[in-house]
């Protein structure tokens, strides 16, 4: 990958464990797109500047993801879609979450149910030994984990 990419090189190289971190990269979706999808793997990307409540974040999750039908529009169900995807293809998933504060910010109880259901999800894929799901936080939002308080890792 080049300088650009250079820190997904650790996960596509598997150097940084799945999980959410946040991502302090600028660089344009196209060129990211392309490095990935040479490495075998999927960019979804989620566009966060309208997410502002759980019906919003589904939505657009759905959309990015392309959810079966049986997406039951929870927190239970985004972690169950999240922790199977199976109908996509790659040898792995980055979703890029751009503005993710402004749900952070709009809704607190919903992002750290968000949060939570990333969690629950990487983890039961890496324990699944299923193809690893990183969540990229890019922008702007609180920096730290929203139940432990610990400070989200950033990539």
């Amino acid at each position: 990958m080049n300088q650009r990419g250079g820190r997904l090189a650790a996960v596509v190289g598997g150097a940084r464990a799945p999980g959410v971190y946040r991502w302090r990269s600028r660089a344009h979706t196209g060129p990211v797109r392309r490095e990935l999808t040479a490495a075998g793997w999927t960019l979804h990307l989620l566009d966060g500047r309208a997410v502002d409540g759980p019906a919003d974040l589904f939505d657009r999750l759905a959309d990015a993801l392309a959810f079966p039908g049986w997406f039951g529009r929870n927190f239970d169900a985004l972690a169950d879609c999240l922790g199977d995807l199976s109908w996509l293809p790659g040898l792995g998933h980055v979703l890029v979450w751009d503005q993710w504060g402004t749900l952070a910010t709009a809704d607190p109880k919903a992002w750290r149910q968000a949060y939570q259901s990333f969690q629950v999800a990487i983890d039961g894929r890496a324990h699944a030994r299923l193809v690893p799901l990183y969540v990229l936080l890019r922008g702007t939002g609180p920096v730290v984990d929203p139940d432990s308080g610990a400070p989200i890792p950033i990539l």
